[in-house]
This record gives C-alpha cells, sequence and structure tokens, in this order.
C-alpha cells in the first residue's frame, strides 16, 4: 500500500482530479470559467514534472508509479485535445493524430512490460540514444510539458478572452485573431514534438517484440 500512495502517485492522482473540475470549468456559462480553466491547465501540465521529481527524490520510483505517470499523461493529453477540438480551437486531426500515436505507443510499452521492460528509467525499452533522448531525458520530458502547458493554457485563455470581450477595455479583433493564429502555431508545434517523441518508441519496440517473439518460437521448437 506504501507504493500505492506515494506522494508522487498523489500527485498524479490530483492532477486527473484537477482535469476533470477544468473541464467542468470550461463548459460552465460563467464568463471567468475558462480563465480559471486556464491557470488550472499549467498547473495539470506542471505536475507531471513534480511526480516525476518527487519519484526521484524521495525513492518512490516503481513500476507502478511509471505505470500510473503514462496514464495520467494519456488521460490528461486526450481530455485537453478533445475539449479543445469540440471548441474549435485546434482542428480535429491534431487530437485523432496524437491519440491515434499515444494508443500505439501504449500499446507496444504495455507488451514489453511483460518482460520487464518500462518507459523510463533503467530498464527502459529504447536501446538507441536519440531514442533515449527524445522519449526520457530530462531536457524533452520537462521542455515536452511545457509545451503542453503553454498551448493548452494558451488556447484555453483565449477562448476566455473571447467570452469577455465586453469586459477587457484592449481586447479587439485584430487581437485575437492574432492570438488564435499563435494558439494554432503552438497546437501544430506541440502535435509534431509528440510525433517525434513517439516514432522512435514505436520502430524501437517493434523491433524488440519481433526479436522476442523471435526467441519465444526458438525455445518453443527445441
Amino acid at each position: 500500500m506504501a507504493r500505492i500512495w506515494s506522494w508522487a502517485n498523489r500527485v498524479t492522482l490530483a492532477r486527473i482530479g484537477l482535469l476533470f473540475f477544468l473541464v467542468a470549468l470550461v463548459y460552465d456559462h460563467n464568463l471567468w470559467s475558462r480563465f480559471w480553466a486556464a491557470i488550472i491547465a499549467v498547473v495539470v501540465i506542471i505536475g507531471d514534472w513534480l511526480d516525476g521529481f518527487l519519484a526521484r527524490k524521495l525513492h518512490e520510483s516503481s513500476k507502478l508509479g511509471s505505470i500510473l505517470d503514462i496514464a495520467g499523461d494519456r488521460i490528461i493529453e486526450t481530455i485537453l485535445w478533445i475539449v479543445l477540438a469540440d471548441l474549435d480551437l485546434v482542428p480535429l486531426w491534431i487530437p485523432i493524430v496524437v491519440i491515434s500515436r499515444s494508443i500505439l505507443t501504449d500499446s507496444i510499452r504495455n507488451y514489453l512490460m511483460r518482460y520487464g521492460y518500462t518507459a523510463f528509467g533503467e530498464s527502459t525499452m529504447m536501446r538507441s540514444k536519440l531514442g533515449k533522448f527524445l522519449t526520457g531525458s530530462p531536457v524533452m520530458r520537462t521542455g515536452y510539458a511545457v509545451l503542453k502547458a503553454m498551448t493548452f493554457s494558451w488556447l484555453l485563455l483565449i477562448s476566455a478572452m473571447d467570452r469577455l470581450w465586453n469586459e477587457i477595455p484592449f481586447l479587439t479583433e485584430k487581437f485575437l485573431s492574432a492570438a488564435y493564429l499563435a494558439g494554432y502555431i503552438a497546437a501544430m508545434v506541440t502535435a509534431v514534438v509528440s510525433l517525434a517523441r513517439g516514432i522512435p518508441a514505436i520502430i524501437e519496440g517493434t523491433q524488440m517484440i519481433v526479436s522476442l517473439d523471435a526467441k519465444q518460437t526458438q525455445a518453443n521448437t527445441r
């Protein structure tokens, strides 16, 4: 039970709880609700760094924590992309591509977990230096978390400003158009980085599965 209720896992579960509160705020009719949702989006995404930091600092790293961390990230990303698409803040193809990539990489990781491999850490399924850097390095993980936080919160903030048209003096149609364009570009960059981090996992994971299956077949024929 100690591992289940570690501080890192508590942060992960708290992030998921905050996410559902964020979604409720997004669809609330109060004019300021989406403004608060944008702030919570930053907390939810940056919390991904916090749970990893706590796991390392308190020596709470475990396979369960790794699973919860990845599951939490997927739930948060998937729901936020769907919400943003539903609000017409991003084109539908972005969540389709990102979610498809996540399902494929997670399916590969789940299979390899039977053999003791994990997504990150000492038992990582990644073998190449590039793959380890893109998927597990602090630079890429932190950078991607910051990028997602900026993208999701900015788009929600734009949506909030759109609703607060009469409340904020400096809002103009030109300003909002530029803000929406910046949000669209940020969403595109986030989607590209997501794919760039997923492709090595798909390629190397597939190669490892083929190798493991070949070894299993050889063992069964002896």
